[in-house]
C-alpha cells in the first residue's frame, strides 16, 4: 500500500482523520464499508466517522460526491487532488458511461486500456497482412511453420479470443491481445540461418 506522507504528517488534520485515511487506503481493494472503518479506528458507529471524513474531503484526499456507475460511497485518493478536481462534477466515460474521475477525464481506466489493446490489435493485423502480401510464407515458433499452420495464432483466432473476453474485461482489469507471429520469406530465413525443425502438422516447404 502507498500512502502520502504529507497527509499522514499534516498537523492541521486530526489524528483520527489521519488514521481513517490510512485505514481506507489499506482496505481500498477490499471494498471496506464505513461500518468497518468506524470499528477499525475505534469509533462506535458510522455517524461518528462523518466529521473525520469531512476533514479528508476538505484536504482533497477523499470525496463523497455521486459518481456515474457507482453506488454512493467515499472515494479515497493516495495524494491530495488539485483544487479543480475537488470541485468539478463527475464526468462519465465516453465509452461505457461510468465515472472517469480517477483516470483521464472523459475516459475511464478500463476503457482506456481496452482502446489501447484494440489499437494494438489493428496494427498487429495490418503488419501480419502486409508481411503475408509481401510473400512472407514462413513463421518461426518452436518449429518452422507455414504462415497458415493451424497451430499458430491467426487474425481470426486472436479476434475471437478478444471478443470472448470482452464481457469480462471490466472484472479482469482489461483485455489482452494474442500477438500474431512474425512472417518471413525463405530468403530472410536463409540469411538468418534458421535451423528449426519443420512442423509436422503444416509441412512447410524446405528452405
Amino acid at each position: 500500500m502507498t500512502i502520502h506522507q504529507d497527509v499522514v504528517l499534516n498537523v492541521e488534520l486530526s489524528v483520527t482523520s489521519r488514521l481513517l485515511y490510512v485505514v481506507l487506503q489499506a482496505r481500498v481493494d477490499d471494498g471496506i464499508t464505513m461500518e468497518d472503518a468506524a470499528r477499525s479506528i475505534g469509533l462506535e458507529d458510522v455517524e461518528q466517522v462523518r466529521p473525520f471524513l469531512d476533514e479528508l474531503v476538505d484536504a482533497g484526499v477523499a470525496e463523497t460526491r455521486p459518481h456515474h456507475g457507482r453506488p454512493p460511497s467515499a472515494l479515497v485518493y493516495r495524494s491530495p487532488l488539485s483544487q479543480e478536481r475537488r470541485t468539478h462534477e463527475c464526468v462519465p466515460c465516453g465509452r461505457c458511461g461510468e465515472c472517469s474521475c480517477e483516470h483521464t477525464k472523459g475516459l475511464c481506466r478500463i476503457c482506456d486500456q481496452i482502446g489501447r489493446v484494440e489499437e494494438e490489435a489493428r496494427k498487429d493485423i495490418d503488419r501480419w497482412k502486409r508481411q503475408r502480401d509481401d510473400g512472407a510464407t514462413y513463421a518461426i515458433a518452436t518449429r518452422l511453420h507455414r504462415w497458415d499452420c493451424p497451430s499458430l495464432n491467426s487474425p481470426e483466432k486472436s479476434l475471437a479470443q478478444l471478443e470472448t473476453s470482452r464481457p469480462y474485461a471490466r472484472k479482469a482489469g482489461g483485455l489482452y491481445w494474442l500477438r500474431l507471429p512474425n512472417l518471413y520469406t525463405a530468403q530472410e530465413l536463409r540469411l538468418k540461418g534458421c535451423r528449426k525443425r519443420a512442423c509436422a502438422m503444416c509441412g512447410p516447404d524446405p528452405l
